[in-house]
């Protein structure tokens, strides 16, 4: 079989820049289906209703508990405040007092507890069924909806943004239905039996706080938080991009590019979230000063009426605590601005559409099939569902059946993004990629995945057994199996030299063993599926040189006749391929054997650098 080395001019104009060291092009801004549109503020709430209906009750019971808190909370200060002016003035008995502030205090602390333990059961349980909820959602959009999102995107979603909307469940129904109810029925119930005279200023003060104050800036706040979300996000996927790419930044001198891109993202952050802060501060000082004055009217009423001093003080003292009412809707609307606008994210990544649906037929070859990408092109996509430039253009590649081809490039260059139109994690936009013949298209997405197995740079780990992470995607494996696949990985002496063999745990994505160890393990799961078509993603990474030649020595045994793709960036693992691929900027520059893309120097490294 020829080869022969085509190259292509480097295109001078190309939509999609190439993406820094450690932005592959796999990491997109969204996928490739249109955006649903943003839901309204009624929409939200049936959404969230609907998934945490079963907590509804205890959450009323646990308001409940709040308001017997809130209102003994008032009677306690106000008994404290009068008691100790009645002792003092009036030469009171102080036991009865005691008795009275004893008594009042062990009821409030037993609601206090009785609200906090129904509360959190709220919290937790409205916690697990969103979560239950969204990654049943997600479930059959993947991998595409991880893949082409960016990399700290669904994660933080994932976590962040539910813990925000579980605030709402734990932080604001209860303390907004108690502020409404407690001043209210406190100011009714002391105007009706002192006068209504002296609860004319703290009424005022608190419609203020109820109705007024916590909408000063509201909508300004969630426009801004909904922003610094944003940016959040975008500084999660910069970090872990940095992070997984460590390799490539240091390699590309980029260190303190990522760095000074870090702070900036973290200046924007600070100022977008300074607007929020500044509406909060704004309402906490309004609701201090309604309060002083309450104090100062009710004091004034009480003297113009010539009340007592114990009635006097009784009453201030417990009007310093009716606030305590709208200091919790002061707070509830910081919470909820955090989380609508996680809300609203996890809205639109739960009602995205699915990137790829399953075709008509069952994938099952008898032999290794040739794998061919017909000018394949591929973008991305905006927000508003424009495409947002071209990861792949037009790229034509020929995978002979039961050869090696290694694509190479640097990082950005479509290297990934061209695997995964293999894998079917997104469709292209022209072109089609085909199996002997037939579209990848045309195929069950479980039985292709089942015959075109990948193994990538992440380690994808279960926290379980080593047996149990090996035989995932081959549950009916013998053990005999199991221990061929990982003797071809060069793991199993590991394995047999650890206390419980195979039944070692892989600990929380696989942080029980080293990074190599778990590569392999990765590695060996895919051997053992048995698969037609072998992808593998930088599986190298962790590896040194001779381990790495080793291991490929060994795949090739483990697996004969086997159609083998390689993405990598290392120039030294193409050197003994069957079929070498070029790729920079999405486009195809060269193509052809190892040997005919060799330099002066007889390396690939000189024919690289005069063509990337």
């Amino acid at each position: 079989m020829s080869h022969t080395v085509r190259e292509t001019p480097k295109p001078s104009q190309v939509a999609m820049s190439a993406a820094s060291p450690a932005s592959p092009a796999s990491s997109g801004d969204t996928t490739n289906s249109t955006n649903p549109p943003s839901p309204t503020l009624r929409q939200l709430l049936i959404w969230l209703t609907g998934i945490t209906r079963p907590v509804h009750k205890p959450l009323y019971v646990s308001t409940i508990f709040r308001i017997i808190n809130l209102t003994l909370d008032i009677v306690l200060f106000g008994l404290a405040g009068g008691g100790v002016v009645a002792i003092v003035a009036d030469s009171a008995r102080a036991w009865p007092i005691f008795l009275w502030l004893v008594v009042v205090a062990i009821v409030k602390a037993t609601a206090y507890y009785l609200e906090q333990l129904t509360g959190h059961y709220v919290a937790f349980k409205a916690l697990e069924l969103l979560r239950t909820a969204v990654f049943a959602k997600l479930w059959p959009k993947a991998p595409a909806i991880v893949t082409h999102s960016k990399s700290g995107d669904i994660l933080t979603s994932l976590t962040r943004d539910v813990d925000r909307i579980e605030v709402v469940y734990a932080h604001t129904f209860a303390p907004v239905i108690s502020a409404f109810v407690v001043p209210t029925a406190v100011l009714i119930v002391t105007g009706a039996n002192v006068g209504w005279g002296i609860v004319l200023v703290p009424a005022i003060c608190i419609a203020l706080a109820l109705l007024v104050v916590p909408f000063v800036g509201f909508k300004r706040s969630m426009d801004a938080t909904r922003g610094t979300l944003a940016i959040r996000r975008e500084l999660s996927h910069h970090i872990s991009d940095s992070v997984f790419g460590v390799e490539e930044v240091v390699s590309y001198g980029r260190q303190g590019e990522r760095l000074d891109q870090t702070d900036v993202l973290g200046e924007k952050v600070a100022l977008s979230s300074s607007t929020s802060k500044s509406f909060n501060a704004f309402r906490r000082a309004a609701n201090v000063i309604l309060m002083l004055a309450s104090v100062i009217g009710v004091t004034m009423a009480c003297v113009s009426a010539s009340d007592s001093v114990v009635l006097t003080a009784a009453l201030a003292a417990g009007t310093l605590r009716l606030f305590e009412g709208p200091r919790g809707i002061e707070d509830a609307v910081g919470y909820l601005d955090h989380s609508f606008a996680a809300a609203r994210r996890l809205w639109e990544i739960s009602h995205a559409p699915e990137a790829v649906s399953d075709g008509p037929r069952v994938y099952s070859p008898s032999s290794s099939p040739t794998v061919t990408f017909e000018l394949v092109s591929y973008a991305y996509t905006n927000e508003d569902g424009s495409p947002a430039g071209f990861a792949l253009d037009d790229v034509a590649v020929s995978v002979p059946a039961g050869t090696r081809t290694v694509f190479v490039g640097p990082s950005g260059s479509g290297k990934s993004t061209t695997i995964q139109m293999l894998l079917r994690y997104d469709d292209p936009r022209s072109g089609r990629v085909c199996l002997d013949g037939v579209p990848v298209s045309e195929y069950t997405l479980d039985s292709l995945r089942a015959n075109v197995v990948a193994v990538s740079q992440k380690n994808q780990l279960l926290n379980a057994s080593i047996w149990e992470n090996v035989t995932l995607g081959a549950p009916e494996a013998s053990e005999d199996q199991v221990w061929r696949v990982l003797e071809a990985v060069h793991l199993d002496k590991e394995i047999r030299s650890m206390p419980e063999g195979l039944q070692t745990s892989t600990g929380q994505g696989g942080s029980a063993l080293s990074g190599g160890q778990a590569q392999r393990l990765c590695l060996a799961r895919a051997l053992l599926m048995n698969p037609r078509v072998l992808v593998l993603d930088e599986f190298t990474a962790n590896l040194n040189v001779d381990l790495e030649q080793a291991i490929r020595s060994d795949i090739a045994a483990a697996l004969p006749g086997v159609t083998i793709i390689e993405v990598t960036h290392r120039l030294e693992s193409a050197a003994d391929a069957d079929h070498v691929v070029l790729l920079d900027r999405g486009r195809v520059v060269a193509q052809g054997e190892p040997r005919e893309m060799a330099g002066s120097d007889g390396t690939l490294g000189d024919f690289f650098r005069r063509n990337v």
